[in-house]
């Protein structure tokens, strides 16, 4: 079902006492505006309790349900690239965009299917102007937390991001019974380039090799700088024929490339270990036998594929 907007409002916050925001409607009854700014300072308290993004909309939608029953709630910020929905689309909404000291936080939807009447529109700008403050501090933590876990030179995921998703990834192909593999793969002869050519030229071939083999990858593959010259890459619901092919196209791809740095052509080549899980295999087991198979390929000459 189409939503269709009957009303769209911007709360905004300059620096004034949390729960007197400014708001589309003026509530005229002071005995109202008591209850109201109240309420918004418990809601407030309610807010403050998490720095985790979804779990904030997931109590503000908690504490507004209370106040003002809703059948949708949309926080969508197209700057961070985010949307999140809670309930089914209704007929009628009303859309706040939401800014604070200058700077949009985004846009809140909630909707139902019958009209939103003037006192509920009070209350429920009154509850919004409370997730301000709260909203900012979830945006920035979550800012902080994605800066923690990417590598700056390749822009790939890092070696914290791996440890993290790793243990992800085998408890969700444990559970579901699907196939997962893993490559470990080592630029070769990557301390001659940088004893001959300078660090600088170094970090560009990483950042090519990086660019070349994300562009081979699924959308479900994840690729992370390991550390140094190593990369790792996560292949979901993926056996170990399927993961070979992609090692492979890496591998070509990857010695077919042409590196050129102000002038510095150079024939780039890389090692992949991969292996399969295998049942009753940790996290250690897991990682420490693809490292073997990388190990192997780099005995056997470099420039090739491993697998178990």
């Amino acid at each position: 079902m189409t939503i269709s907007t009957d009303s769209m409002a911007e709360i905004t916050d300059i620096g004034k006492s949390p729960g007197i925001q400014s708001s589309r409607l003026m509530i005229s009854n002071p005995e109202n505006m008591t209850d109201v700014t109240n309420m918004s300072i418990q809601v407030m308290g309610v807010l403050q309790s998490t720095l985790e993004l979804e779990k904030l909309i997931e109590l503000f939608d908690d504490e507004m349900s209370a106040i003002v029953p809703h059948d949708y709630i949309c926080y969508e910020n197209k700057d961070e690239n985010i949307k999140y929905e809670l309930g089914k689309s209704a007929r009628h909404s009303s859309n706040y965009r939401l800014v604070l000291f200058g700077k949009s936080l985004g846009e809140l939807t909630l909707a139902r299917n019958s009209k939103f009447v003037d006192v509920e529109i009070q209350k429920m700008e009154s509850l919004i102007s409370a997730l301000i403050y709260p909203l900012r501090n979830a945006l920035l933590y979550k800012q902080a937390v994605e800066k923690a876990y990417v590598d700056p030179l390749t822009g790939l995921s890092n070696r914290a991001a791996f440890d993290k998703s790793i243990e992800q990834e085998i408890e969700f192909a444990t559970r579901h019974n699907h196939p997962l593999a893993l490559m470990m793969a080592d630029l070769d002869k990557f301390k001659d380039i940088n004893d001959n050519y300078s660090h600088i030229v170094g970090d560009a071939v990483l950042k090519s090799f990086a660019d070349c083999t994300a562009e081979c990858l699924r959308r479900s593959d994840t690729i992370f700088r390991y550390g140094g010259e190593e990369f790792s890459v996560l292949l979901r619901n993926t056996n170990t024929a399927g993961a070979l092919l992609l090692a492979e196209r890496i591998r070509k791809n990857v010695e077919e490339m042409l590196f050129d740095y102000n002038n510095i052509k150079l024939n780039i080549s890389v090692s992949i270990g991969l292996t399969e899980l295998v049942e009753g295999d940790d996290v250690q087991e897991f990682v420490g036998r693809a490292d073997e198979l990388l190990y192997k390929a780099k005995k056997n000459g470099r420039n090739c594929v491993v697998s178990s």
